[in-house]
């Protein structure tokens, strides 16, 4: 397969074993990015909100110019593009494409803060009795009240000041047979509780839900609480493991349904998942999904800033590529996403792996159909082509 030149030459990748090994990982990568664009294009007609119509179509109000392509080159010599000078509306809860992009930038400061601090670490669990019918607007706002009665005052304040050093926490909420089931997951830099500790946080738990909500939603002992094993901060796999479960969201689990499969099956007219979806988009407004405390913070903003003075002393001389799109064509694009929902992620996988003639043949597609958007003769569609190629020259 072919590569075009981008700037002064792309090369093709010399080694069949390191493109087959590459090419599953790049694949994945391009499947969310592509699904999280896909998404974001259906049920930007959902939303009430005018900010998350308008992410990631409409230009930046103060741009003086118009939207574009950058493409900046990895640690590992490969090439990932993204749009400049469009709207971003930032909601980590119900824009697919700006809940990727946060969560895995929040997930990036979490692992620095693990590597900045080290030492032993676990993940609590924290969840409450539900059922169908709750709604999750109560229950979130009772949730994160209990949660913190609980850490507040007594014995418990004691214990958790003796014992953790560290935390960050995340909020998840799924959908199941027993209606929504928010809950919270604690990644603690802790000592170990033994058991009397344990019981404690346990029984005050229980007490500050049944404070909150009533009796119907206090948890079983059994389910109440969840401690994972202990891992060393050291061990990078380890950090991956726990952070991912932090910094991304755990779906899909036995029987619960993720919100984002709920997103689906309400943009395809689904009326219950339709009303789903308003209520957790309610529900979730001005809530924070993910948040470090200020020890996990300042040690992932030491570590981060020593991973700059790193990667600075190992620059390269290759700067940014941009790819300019007229007014024109972006307004083209936008046109076009309505029967092709990833077309802006399909075009940033073209800059990224054929540079300037894989974006212009984009543009040509989006031009010969822009009188045709529900047409279904895919004839000028370009190939998606695979990792065959870098974006940068070595």
């Amino acid at each position: 397969m072919g590569c075009p030149e981008v700037q002064g030459g792309a090369t093709l990748v010399s080694s069949q074993t390191s493109n087959a090994r590459d090419e599953g990982q790049e694949r994945a990568s391009r499947s969310a990015r592509s699904q999280a664009y896909g998404l974001r294009a259906r049920t930007r007609w959902l939303t009430p909100s005018k900010r998350e119509r308008g992410c990631g179509v409409f230009s930046v109000a103060h741009a003086e110019a118009n939207p574009f392509i950058q493409v900046k080159r990895l640690p590992d010599g490969t090439g990932r593009a993204s749009w400049k000078g469009t709207l971003s509306c930032g909601h980590i809860w119900t824009c697919p494409v700006c809940s990727q992009n946060k969560r895995a930038k929040r997930a990036t400061h979490i692992q620095a803060g693990l590597r900045g601090m080290l030492g032993r670490w676990q993940l609590l669990t924290i969840t409450l009795r539900h059922r169908e019918g709750m709604r999750l607007q109560k229950l979130m706002a009772g949730l994160m009240k209990a949660w913190r009665r609980a850490r507040q005052g007594g014995k418990i304040q004691r214990i958790w000041a003796e014992r953790v050093t560290g935390s960050v926490r995340a909020v998840e909420v799924t959908y199941g047979e027993n209606g929504w089931h928010p809950h919270i997951h604690v990644l603690l830099r802790t000592s170990e509780w033994d058991d009397e500790e344990k019981q404690a946080l346990l029984e005050r738990w229980q007490g500050c839900i049944r404070g909150e909500l009533g009796a119907a939603c206090v948890p079983s002992d059994v389910h109440a609480l969840s401690w994972s094993d202990a891992f060393d901060a050291s061990e990078s796999a380890e950090r991956a493991k726990y952070v991912t479960k932090i910094g991304l969201e755990v779906a899909g689990l036995g029987k619960s349904t993720s919100h984002w499969q709920i997103a689906k099956l309400a943009t395809l007219g689904d009326p219950h998942a339709m009303r789903l979806w308003a209520e957790f988009f309610d529900a979730t407004r001005g809530r924070r999904m993910i948040e470090q405390d200020d020890r996990v913070a300042h040690a992932a903003k030491l570590q981060l800033a020593e991973d700059r003075l790193e990667a600075h002393d190992l620059a390269d001389d290759f700067e940014p590529l941009r790819f300019d799109v007229s007014g024109t064509d972006f307004r083209l694009l936008r046109f076009k996403e309505r029967s092709h929902p990833t077309i802006m992620a399909d075009v940033l996988h073209s800059a990224e792996h054929e540079g300037r003639k894989g974006v212009e043949s984009w543009l040509a597609y989006a031009r010969s159909r822009k009188d045709d958007p529900h047409g279904s003769t895919e004839s000028h569609l370009p190939a998606i082509r695979g990792a065959t190629c870098e974006a940068f020259a070595p």
